[in-house]
């Protein structure tokens, strides 16, 4: 069966979105406004855009991560350093792997194009319950065609992140859980998805055992290998459908229109994760 084309273009965005967490030089340049690095960075450059919000917050919009983890960096970064010069820095770290990634594999006609195209579908998504992806849309990305895919980009990402998250707490899964469904769709590895959550082994088991007890996984599964029951393939099918359906800008466009964009969009996404070095096994699943 052919992939979702949701699912599809998500493959080609998420990349360009993500340079700012696989770059080398982000940590250390975080630490230049203040904050520690690490996890205090990323959770702090992807929520300032609404402003300084709680560690209660920023725990519902990213609830995957463990709350211990969040609170380490929230609202402690916020003491450290303001929203403004850590979305400065951002956008700064992205602008740079995007010019030097993609060098002259397009031309400025040709980035400019994908940028305008790219960011034309971004901001025509539903806003209705997504809350990250409402407050970037009040970011200022800049005006060279780097910086505006890269908010096309992040626009993109935390829309359909926030769709996702609805249909998963929809399906009442909460977020060991949503990593337990990852690894049996073969999306990620527990060697990859559990050492960079924060969660602990008990909270780990347990959701484990939940999943276990619904008939979501098959009693063959240990908790670093879930297997999938009838059932729990239905309702991770359900999930990715609901978050395919409901966040695609894309299936409104001109065939032809789309062909290019995907075609450019594939070049710039090559070319930027050579740039970062990004893992091929991590933790997005990309």
């Amino acid at each position: 069966m052919d992939e979702h084309v949701s699912r599809a273009m998500w493959r080609l965005y998420e990349p360009i979105h993500s340079v700012v967490y696989f770059d080398q030089d982000a940590p250390n340049r975080y630490r230049a406004v203040g904050l520690k690095g690490g996890w205090m960075s990323y959770f702090a450059s992807r929520s300032a855009a609404l402003g300084t919000p709680s560690a209660e917050v920023v725990e519902a919009l990213f609830y995957h991560f463990a709350p211990a983890l969040v609170k380490r960096a929230i609202p402690t970064s916020w003491e450290l350093a303001k929203p403004d010069e850590i979305l400065k820095v951002r956008h700064e770290i992205a602008f740079d792997a995007i010019r030097n990634g993609v060098g002259s594999t397009l031309d400025k006609n040709e980035m400019a194009q994908l940028a305008k195209e790219l960011l034309e579908a971004a901001i025509s998504l539903p806003i209705s319950g997504r809350v990250l992806y409402a407050a970037h849309l009040n970011v200022d990305w800049g005006q060279s065609s780097e910086q505006l895919l890269f908010g096309a980009a992040t626009l993109l990402r935390e829309h359909r992140g926030d769709t996702h998250n609805a249909a998963l707490a929809a399906q009442g899964i909460d977020g060991v859980q949503s990593h337990l469904l990852q690894i049996a769709a073969g999306a990620v590895t527990h060697d990859v998805i559990f050492p960079t959550r924060g969660w602990s082994v008990e909270a780990w088991n347990e959701g484990f055992h939940k999943l276990l007890s619904a008939g979501i996984l098959s009693g063959y599964s240990t908790p670093q290998n879930p297997i999938l029951t009838e059932l729990g393939q239905s309702v991770k099918h359900r999930i990715e459908t609901q978050t395919d359906q409901n966040s695609n800008p894309w299936t409104s466009m001109e065939s032809s229109r789309l062909i290019r964009l995907r075609d450019r969009l594939a070049i710039v996404s090559m070319q930027v994760k050579k740039y970062v070095g990004f893992p091929v096994n991590n933790p997005i699943g990309v």
